[in-house]
């Protein structure tokens, strides 16, 4: 039993140091310089070896938040996990007998209640702080929103946890270790021309468009404008979109292979034919863009076979000609 506590405290401590340094030095990277390195851009990708005229890049054209945390809360859970980790430290692991126990015991079972009981609202929402626009505010913003344009989610930090650990989601994980937990990219609906809907991949249901911009409404995200759009085959964008949309609908059209930098699907189809039914979401988005006509440059992988939202928007690419590539017929 004395055991399970030691290991128990030092889980604690080491989340505790993750907390406070996340809070102080890195609040505003949303937790992505932990593994910055696999962020990064492969130095030998299709832009080296493209002229100038045919390099194509993103660039952040909108910022939005539609929620955020109190930032006095996350200093007062931090204060009291960090009590809760002393005052255990001194009841069960220290081997000196305290004179001060029965203080330390009163300490301890005091913060682990307000913890349990901040963390309980939390995990419920009352301490979000929710961007409450009016419709013509919101059309206003949706209205700058560009077929093309390149959507790289964050999330608040209790709402990912509350998925995490109350609704199992595991992809949301993500949103703790990168600058961006999920991509999309907008498309026009195949069946409603005009309506501008979120082409990406999601966990149990696969690439989809189930979602139109007005879902982006209550949640945080950057827009991500690529340079040169019109140089985009928007045909064969539309063909991509429809082929993906009929072999989408199944739990295993998530790439969980390409999740844990093992396997991704093919990231360069020649045809409609071509396209896999596993992906996920910034395989997604590049593969659409390497069918339209532009291949980036974080697709040539090297130790890990893992494309984040964050790599998709920072590197550049090149616009290829894929007037050869053939059609659904």
């Amino acid at each position: 039993m004395k055991l399970i506590i030691k290991i128990l405290v030092v889980l604690f401590s080491l989340l505790l140091v993750y907390e406070v340094v996340h809070l102080v030095f890195i609040r505003d990277m949303n937790g992505w310089a932990i593994l910055s390195w696999i962020e990064s851009v492969p130095e030998n990708g299709p832009s080296t070896k493209a002229e100038a005229k045919d390099i194509g890049e993103f660039t952040i054209v909108e910022s939005f938040k539609g929620e955020s945390s109190f930032v006095l809360f996350d200093i007062f859970i931090i204060v009291l996990m960090g009590v809760v980790v002393f005052s255990a430290f001194n009841l069960w692991v220290r081997t000196k007998v305290s004179q001060s126990r029965p203080v330390w015991k009163k300490l301890f079972y005091i913060s682990f209640a307000l913890f349990f009981v901040l963390s309980f609202f939390g995990f419920r929402g009352a301490f979000i702080k929710v961007n409450e626009l009016t419709d013509d505010e919101w059309g206003k913003v949706s209205d700058r929103i560009q077929v093309g344009d390149v959507i790289a989610y964050s999330k608040e930090k209790w709402n990912a946890r509350r998925e995490l650990f109350a609704k199992g989601k595991a992809t949301v994980i993500g949103y703790r270790l990168f600058k961006y937990g999920h991509l999309a990219i907008v498309v026009e609906d195949p069946d409603q021309p005009g309506k501008k809907v979120l082409f990406t991949s999601q966990g149990q249901k696969g690439v989809n468009i189930d979602e139109d911009i007005d879902s982006l409404r209550t949640l945080n995200w950057e827009s991500w404008r690529l340079d040169k759009w019109d140089r985009i085959d928007i045909k064969k964008i539309n063909e991509g979109v429809k082929s993906c949309k009929e072999k989408s609908g199944h739990f295993f059209g998530y790439d969980y292979s390409g999740m844990f930098s093992i396997w991704n699907e093919n990231l360069k189809p020649e045809t409609v034919k071509d396209f896999g039914d596993e992906y996920i979401c910034s395989t997604a988005v590049v593969t659409l863009l390497y069918f339209g006509g532009f291949e980036s440059d974080s697709t040539p992988r090297r130790e890990f076979d893992l494309i984040t939202p964050f790599q998709v928007v920072r590197a550049k690419g090149a616009f290829v000609d894929n007037s050869s590539i053939p059609n659904r017929e």
